[in-house]
Order: C-alpha cells, then sequence, then structure tokens
C-alpha cells in the first residue's frame, strides 16, 4: 500500500508534521539516511546500549548455573523461566502495545530490567537456582512488553520503503556487539565472576530508559476507542493473523522450531563445552562466531528483495540445522564456530526480511498484537522444549538428540513454501493480498 504526506497535529504544540511514506519500489538509501532521522537515531542508540549488556546476561546465567551447580536440568529450569515469562504475559503486551504510546511502555520496561538484573546479580552467587530462574522469569515477562512496542514503532519512526535498512541496521549492530560480547564475556566472569556481568546488564537498561525519555511518537489511545476487553483484542490480533496465510504458516513454523530444535542448540552448546570441558573462552567464540555471522547477514539482506523474499529468507533458516547436527559429533570449536557463522547470518536474514514484511502489511493499530503472537510462537513451546532436552540428555545419546533436531528443522522449514503468499512474504512485489484496514498517519505527539 502506497502512502503520501500525511500531516498529525502536535499534541503539545498544535503544529503539523509531515512525515513522507514512500512507496516500496523507491530508492531505499543507506543506513546514513535512517540515521538522519532523529527518534529513530535515538531510539537505536537505546537498543545500541541495552544490547551490550545484552550480551552477558546468558553468558553469566550459563556461567554461574553450569559452573557452580554442575546441573544441566537447572540450567534448562532457568532458560525455560525466561521463556516462560515471555509467554505468560506477550499477548498482553501486544495488545498494550496497540494502547498507549511505545516509547513509554520500553522506557518503564528499561527501568523494571534494570532493578531485576540487578537482583539477579545479588542472586546469582551462592544463591538456590530456583531463586535465579525467577529474577530471569521476571526479565521474560519484561521482554513480553518490551519487544512488540519495538518491533511496531518502527514503521512509525522510518518510511515504508527504508524498513529493510532501518531492520538491518538495528540487526547488524547488535551481532557488533555480539561478536565482542560473549567472549569479552568469557573473560570478565573467568576473572571477576558473574555478578560483574550483571550489574552492567543493570547499568545498560537503565541508560536506555534515559535515552528513550522524550523520543515521542503519535499513538491514539484505543483502549476507549475499541471498546474491546483484553481476550477481545487478543482475539482480534488471532483474527488477524489467520486471515493471511503467509503469516500464519511462518507462526506455527517457529512454534515447531522452538519445540524441537532451538532448545537443542541452546541445551546442548553449552553442555559440551561449558559442562563436560569447562571450556568458557570456547564457548564464548562459538557465540561470538554466530553473532559474526548474524551481522554479515544482516548487512547482506539490508536492500531486501523485489520478489521471492520469503523463499530467501527461509531457505536462509536451513544452515542452523546443519550446526545443530553437528553438535552430536563433534565438540571441536573451530568446527563449531565455522558452522556457526552461515548459521547467524541466516537467522539474521530471516530476521530483516520476517519483520519488514510485517511491518508492511499489518496496519498500525494491529502491529503489536501481530508482533506479539511473532513472539508468542517463538516462546510457547520453549519451555516444553528446554524441558524435553534436559530429559532427553539423561537417557538418549547426544547424536541422536541433535540429529533429530536438525532433520526437523529442515523438514518444518521448508513445509511453509508451499502455503500461498509465503514465497512473497505477502504478496507478488510486497502486495499484501489481504488488504489493510486502513494506517493511522505517522507522527511526532
Amino acid at each position: 500500500m502506497v502512502r503520501g504526506i500525511h500531516d498529525d497535529p502536535d499534541r503539545d504544540g498544535g503544529r503539523a508534521i509531515q512525515v513522507t511514506t514512500a512507496d516500496t519500489t523507491g530508492e531505499t538509501g543507506s543506513w546514513r539516511t535512517v540515521l538522519r532521522e532523529p527518534r529513530f537515531a535515538r531510539v537505536w542508540i537505546s537498543q545500541l546500549t541495552s544490547s551490550l549488556g545484552d550480551q552477558v546476561f546468558p553468558f553469566a546465567v550459563a556461567t554461574s548455573v553450569l559452573l557452580n551447580d554442575k546441573s544441566v536440568t537447572g540450567f534448562g529450569a532457568v532458560l525455560a523461566a525466561r521463556a516462560l515469562g515471555m509467554a505468560l504475559c506477550v499477548l498482553i503486551g501486544g495488545v498494550v502495545a496497540d494502547r498507549f504510546p511505545r516509547t513509554r511502555i520500553m522506557a518503564s520496561v528499561d527501568v523494571l530490567r534494570a532493578l531485576v538484573v540487578a537482583g539477579a546479580a545479588l542472586a546469582v552467587v551462592g544463591a538456590p537456582t530456583w531463586a535465579l530462574a525467577l529474577l530471569v522469569l521476571l526479565v521474560g515477562a519484561g521482554e513480553a512488553f518490551f519487544e512488540p512496542a519495538y518491533e511496531s514503532l518502527l514503521p512509525r519512526l522510518v518510511a515504508k520503503n527504508q524498513l529493510e535498512m532501518a531492520n538491518s541496521l538495528t540487526t547488524a549492530t547488535e551481532r557488533v556487539l555480539g561478536v565482542l560480547g560473549p567472549t569479552v564475556a568469557g573473560a570478565v566472569v573467568a576473572v571477576v565472576g558473574a555478578r560483574s556481568a550483571l550489574l552492567f546488564d543493570a547499568a545498560t537498561f537503565a541508560v536506555s530508559a534515559v535515552l528513550l525519555v522524550g523520543v515521542r511518537v503519535k499513538s491514539a489511545d484505543r483502549s476507549v476507542a475499541s471498546g474491546n476487553s483484553l481476550v477481545g483484542e487478543v482475539m482480534e490480533g488471532f483474527r488477524a493473523a489467520r486471515a493471511r496465510p503467509w503469516v500464519w504458516a511462518v507462526l506455527l513454523m517457529s512454534v515447531f522450531h522452538m519445540l524441537t530444535t532451538v532448545p537443542v542448540w541452546f541445551v546442548l552448546l553449552p553442555e559440551r563445552l561449558l559442562r563436560s570441558q569447562s571450556d568458557t573462552i570456547g564457548y564464548g567464540v562459538v557465540l561470538a562466531a554466530f553473532s559474526a555471522g548474524a551481522m554479515v547477514g544482516g548487512i547482506l539482506v539490508r536492500r531486501g528483495r523485489r520478489s521471492g523474499s520469503g523463499t530467501m529468507a527461509l531457505l536462509s533458516l536451513l544452515p542452523f540445522g546443519l550446526a545443530v547436527g553437528l553438535l552430536g559429533v563433534t565438540t571441536s570449536v573451530p568446527v563449531l564456530a565455522l558452522a556457526s557463522i552461515p548459521a547467524g547470518a541466516g537467522l539474521a536474514s530471516f530476521q530483516v526480511l520476517w519483520m519488514s514484511a510485517l511491518q508492511r502489511h499489518i496496519p498500525d493499530e494491529l502491529l503489536g498484537r501481530i508482533m506479539s503472537l511473532d513472539w508468542l510462537s517463538s516462546t510457547a513451546a520453549a519451555p516444553v522444549g528446554y524441558a524435553v532436552v534436559g530429559l532427553a540428555l539423561a537417557r538418549v545419546p547426544v547424536w541422536t538428540i541433535s540429529l533429530t533436531g536438525a532433520v526437523l528443522f529442515l523438514l518444518s522449514t521448508l513445509a511453509p513454501l508451499l502455503v500461498p503468499g509465503v514465497r512473497e512474504f505477502g504478496g507478488t512485489m510486497g502486495r499484501d493480498p489481504q488488504p489493510a484496514l486502513g494506517h493511522p498517519a505517522v507522527g511526532e505527539a
């Protein structure tokens, strides 16, 4: 859908701000183009800051549980707690993102996460695993409100034809930090412990919240206008997704991935390198290689595709299945790091193309809820997946677990290509076969 120039009254000063949203077939410019948008630049810097701390969070938690408690089951429980917190709250988070100013939601959640992560830093040494799991659950709950608000905010900050560029910049810069973060985190944890790493993470959330204050983007309060209950608005999001087969198919694929394959990677990798060999540096190197690949993938896909974006996105996921399969046959850090590069590149490419398609085709008043469904599809099955993998390790050979996960990933990734609309992610040349019901104007309040 082509949008022209819209005039929106400034809520505080009554002035009109013109924002042009160009056609998707126009020139997309460069990263510098999107960074010239002051509100996007500020939000981007905010996320860059918190992402710097986020790189050390899973590393610090994994090190604490696996090296101190020697418990794979406990580690799986902590991972499941974060996913459970997200799964329990993310649908509510989507409704909130569609009702209230999204930047205010993000800033409030950053403050909450800073306090919770600081609490985790105090509890990480000598505390029982269940206490750490509870704090991690709260982090996941905060993410459930933050992520739908953040992802549905982007179309209000940049022109529609720059969505791939903006998503690419966000992904690539986060992964630049990902290249350095795990390696540095490994050294920090080895020298001064997990507590310092978590305190640093808490500080980055606080800085992110400060940066978000003052970034104002018009968002109509639909809590009165819609007249729907919370449950009614959640169901409206489900209906919007099911009305678009290409969206529904990819969401179901994500659920299956989280149930069968993704937990294999996140549980087996630290189990093979940390618990079995106490190789904190090697673990950090593999994570850094994965992030390096994601950085490259984010850069290469920054201009998107004119056609076949869905096909490209799904095929780019396949190297991740290969990396999962290798976990069962080797603990060689060079081999796993090498396999992690295309795996990370593929996941980043998929993320940029998928997010851009949703942001382009879903009406703004529904976008927060669709984004929440996307996050739900990536988290709802995760607690079950982590639990199954953790229990299976005590009874099933590692190579069987990894090979099964790899095969299931391959089949479930290719299957959605049979669904109408998936190969183009919304229709040929970006035309959504499900017409939008109308988009509110983009502007600053």
